[in-house]
């Protein structure tokens, strides 16, 4: 299968640090992706000294940066805008090297340093009270779908004990996200928190997601659907990419059917991110 844009997701967290002295990164570059939006987009960040991230919209910087807030408001058009096709933004290639091996927590904290110098980001936190997705179990026996499973181990032991056989290998993790400008519908995952599952949200309407499935560990799961732009515009299947799958569900009878889980609305309390500055960088 092939498909047009390869969206390669980690699962990440947010920790403040109370660290004196900030964070930064050694040597850093941010350029400006003309390749495209049906391009290839990396984001993968993992414990070492090193972190590419190809072809990527500020917002998913900003996201990637700040998580596990998804939710941001505020900025200019030109950074993205949840929940929209985003066809017409500013995409960037941010290559940076720590002086030394760091967790991933401490390479996020050097991401948002070089979010804060090169693109000039002011940013604060609201806790707002609103409409979320909560991630549910869909059956009342608890059972969960055929293609879900407990995972043999994380992703973070997958990468330990990977040896790439040969250049450009795919990631052991399995973390092939597609979800580019036209959207294919797939998802295989490897070894992650059910919570990555927040990032279906563009498919369901923009709102914050919460797993309150009380499933925790790591997980195993394949899913495909029919993207709702398809569902809406029929005519545009003439033109999609390959790997679309024209009889595939909906996303929500797809979560049902292959995960055993949905997204149930509900209100509850989320925190957002609010940008309140930021420029264009100065490539390098």
């Amino acid at each position: 299968m092939r498909a047009v844009g390869c969206l390669v997701l980690v699962a990440l967290s947010w920790t403040p640090t109370a660290s004196a002295q900030p964070l930064a990164f050694e040597v850093a570059s941010i350029k400006l992706n003309t390749a495209g939006r049906t391009s290839v987009q990396r984001v993968g960040i993992t414990a070492g000294d090193r972190v590419t991230l190809t072809n990527i919209p500020l917002l998913m910087l900003i996201q990637v940066a700040y998580a596990p807030i998804t939710e941001v408001v505020g900025g200019p058009g030109w950074i993205g805008r949840q929940g929209q096709p985003n066809f017409d933004i500013d995409r960037f290639d941010v290559v940076a090297k720590a002086a030394a091996p760091a967790t991933r927590d401490e390479l996020l904290q050097m991401l948002r340093a070089l979010l804060a110098e090169r693109f000039k980001l002011a940013v604060h936190t609201e806790t707002r009270s609103e409409p979320i997705w909560a991630i549910v179990l869909a059956r009342r026996d608890a059972r969960l779908g055929p293609n879900l499973h407990q995972a043999h181990a994380t992703c973070t032991e997958l990468r330990a004990a990977w040896q790439p056989k040969t250049p450009g290998e795919p990631d052991p993790c399995g973390t092939r996200t597609y979800v580019n400008a036209l959207g294919s519908g797939y998802m295989s995952i490897r070894g992650y928190a059910l919570d990555l599952l927040g990032i279906l949200a563009i498919e369901m309407g923009r709102r914050p997601v919460v797993n309150k499935t009380g499933l925790t560990g790591a997980f195993d799961w394949d899913l495909t659907w029919l993207p709702v732009r398809f569902l809406q515009d029929p005519s545009l299947l003439d033109r999609a990419p390959d790997g679309i799958n024209a009889t595939a569900p909906a996303l929500a009878t797809a979560l049902e059917e292959q995960l055993g889980l949905k997204f149930e609305s509900q209100q509850g309390e989320a925190s957002v991110l609010v940008i309140d500055h930021v420029e264009h960088p100065t490539e390098n």
